[in-house]
């Protein structure tokens, strides 16, 4: 059997923004970069938050980009809320 997805982490290494590759024949690949502390905008002032990028890419012969970005949403909303994932 073989893998449709893979995720990646470049972070480690450093990378703070990246377009990671597919690998044949698996349809989208995910990238973690490094996670660093960066000034957030809560409103009314900016507060030290950590945060991190997370890059995709997509066989759009395969999967449709709204769909993509859909996924891409979804990971992230359960990194920022990972108890939303107990419910």
């Amino acid at each position: 059997s073989c893998s449709t997805i893979t995720i990646t982490s470049l972070g480690p290494l450093g990378a703070i923004a990246t377009t990671p590759i597919i690998n044949h024949p698996e349809v989208a690949i995910v990238g973690v970069n490094r996670m660093q502390i960066r000034p957030f905008w809560d409103g009314t002032e900016f507060v030290p938050r950590k945060m991190m990028n997370i890059s995709c890419s997509f066989d759009h012969r395969v999967i449709d980009g709204a769909l993509g970005a859909q996924l891409l949403e979804a990971i992230v909303n359960h990194l920022e809320n990972p108890s939303g994932m107990l419910a």
